[in-house]
């Protein structure tokens, strides 16, 4: 067969040619330059992302005609032979294949013997973590100290399974995720050597597909080619061969969501379905799409954690501006709760439907944090201050409150009346009603205020009065938060003024905190276990019985 694959074609040959993994090929560069390369090298990351490639371009390096040399020629025999694959001193070993503890026991005896035209006898065991415990356990030493001449090479998926006295021998580098917009700019450099016109649009989109792995790029872009008929390809013949969802579509299912509109999820549904789109699949991609508006939303447009391109990153932002966090993470919850449903369903499609059907009974109005923003906002243009932040709901509610009943009921009487700089309306007002006959009494007080201090009057209603003499009244309020210690500082002084005209007597009202109460229900238990313990003691006993007394105090 003449044809090679793409991503066997266009296959990395040195370590510059490596897409994404720059931290892993310099640190290698670097080592060999400085004739530091470990005896045993560990090559971990998810598949497709370059670990056998940058094993084979090491396994060059060290045995080029040139070497051992960062920059491997590739056209020296050794380089070559390395390349198609037959070279007799570098062995690439399947793990999975080659996992008993009888073949790890060979590899140990061969691995004596010089090799026969390289500087390096050089073992790549590809998916390591595939072989059994008695295989590993008969690799330990001769991992740990192998002749001068080998070298070992591992590469796994799923590093967690390898055990640690393997992992402790080896030189780790871990490969990452290569990033969207690598993935398509390298696609279309390829496109470009293939004499493919591609959109970009459609370049994006396989990238996104292909989930950080350049290898899945490569496969789905192979696809793409082979079913052209011209060099030009647009982008619906894109979607149709590979399979998959335009991201517009994904939008209008949001948008369907945010804006209520149940039968159109129903038919967009539905046209997925006859497009011959895989509805499992499909709801996995409505998952990543709720996902990524939930990383824009909270993290902004320029967050990292969304792998999608910046075009899509502004729409996203766009589209999710006045919404809030708590809306969009409850849609993605239903989303993830319901996925077995999905998953496991014999029909598919209404389940798929009914999700998302659920997800419109979610309550976008309940946006708390724009509502505080706004009562914040109110609350200033009556004059009390507010900080723009800082508050709970609850809270900022208590001061839209305490702010309108102050609003209605103390402005209007300063505007009807007009200010004067000697007196205070409402001070006049209720000080006005002290000439009717009514009897000098705390509850007389507490009713000359009511209209003027509703706030006030709710207050010292639920107050104690703990104290009361000819010159003195004292008033014990037992609800300390700050919201009433600030309105009792505001009003304090008018009330005092109130009560020694109406009372006579001065006003003194103390704030009890949760703290201080706590202290005094403490003390006087405290108090009652002491004396429950002197009566009870042997000397005051022994002495009511020589008495016959009765205990006072």
């Amino acid at each position: 067969m003449s044809y090679q694959v793409l991503a066997l074609k266009y296959r990395p040959q040195t370590f510059e040619d490596v897409v994404g993994q720059n931290h892993v090929t310099t640190t290698l560069t670097n080592a060999i330059s400085s004739d530091r390369v470990a005896h045993a090298i560990l090559f971990t990351g998810p598949r497709g992302t370059g670990k056998t490639t940058i094993a084979r371009i090491l396994a060059k390096a060290m045995n080029c005609k040139n070497g051992p040399t960062a920059n491997p020629c590739n056209t020296c025999k050794i380089c070559t032979d390395i390349i198609e694959g037959h070279c007799t001193d570098v062995f690439e070993i399947d793990g999975a294949s080659n996992n008993s503890v009888d073949q790890i026991r060979d590899l140990r005896e061969n691995v004596t013997y010089m090799p026969s035209s390289a500087l390096y006898k050089i073992y790549i065991i590809d998916e390591v973590h595939m072989l059994s415990t008695a295989a590993f356990n008969a690799l330990l030493k001769t991992l740990e100290e192998p002749p001068e001449h080998v070298l070992f090479i591992l590469a796994t998926t799923e590093v967690h399974k390898i055990p640690a006295t393997i992992l402790s021998r080896c030189q780790r580098h871990d490969l990452s995720r290569i990033p969207l917009t690598q993935i398509s700019g390298h696609l279309k450099h390829l496109c470009r050597q293939e004499g493919f016109d591609i959109e970009v649009q459609s370049l994006d989109l396989i990238a996104q597909e292909a989930d950080g792995s350049i290898r899945d790029g490569l496969s789905l872009l192979d696809r793409v080619l082979s079913s052209a008929n011209t060099k030009k390809i647009d982008h619906e013949h894109v979607l149709d061969g590979l399979g998959i969802l335009d991201q517009q579509i994904m939008h209008e299912i949001s948008g369907a969501i945010f804006e209520n509109d149940g039968a159109k999820l129903i038919e967009m549904i539905e046209n997925v379905n006859n497009a011959g789109i895989d509805l499992k699949k499909y709801y996995s991609d409505l998952i990543r799409h709720f996902r990524n508006l939930n990383v824009i939303k909270i993290c902004g447009k320029d967050s990292p954690a969304a792998n999608i391109t910046d075009a899509e990153k502004e729409k996203i932002f766009q589209a999710t501006a006045t919404l809030s966090n708590g809306y969009i993470n409850t849609i993605l919850q239903v989303l993830l709760d319901e996925e077995s449903i999905v998953k496991y369903s014999s029909h598919t499609k209404t389940a798929i439907e009914m999700v998302l059907l659920k997800s419109l009974q979610i309550n976008p109005g309940a946006q708390i944090d724009l509502i505080i923003n706004k009562l914040n906002v109110l609350a200033k243009k009556i004059n009390l201050n507010l900080p723009d932040s800082g508050y709970t709901s609850e809270s900022a509610s208590e001061h839209l409150v305490g702010a309108l009943v102050e609003e209605e009921v103390v402005k209007p009487i300063t505007e009807a009346q007009g200010p004067t700089p000697t007196s205070d309306p409402v001070l006049d007002n209720i000080q006005s009603q002290t000439d009717s006959h009514d009897e000098k009494t705390w509850q007389n007080f507490l009713k000359k205020i009511e209209q003027s201090f509703p706030f006030m009057y709710a207050l010292l209603s639920n107050g104690v009065v703990k104290d009361k003499n000819q010159t003195q009244i004292i008033v014990e309020l037992k609800n300390g938060s700050a919201f009433n210690k600030k309105r009792v500082e505001s009003k304090k002084a008018e009330l005092q003024k109130i009560c020694k005209k109406f009372l006579g007597k001065d006003l003194t009202i103390d704030i009890i905190s949760d703290n201080n109460m706590v202290a005094q229900n403490q003390k006087k238990k405290n108090e009652i276990a002491a004396k429950k313990a002197a009566f009870n003691h042997p000397l005051v006993v022994e002495a009511q019985k020589i008495f016959n007394g009765e205990i006072i105090n």
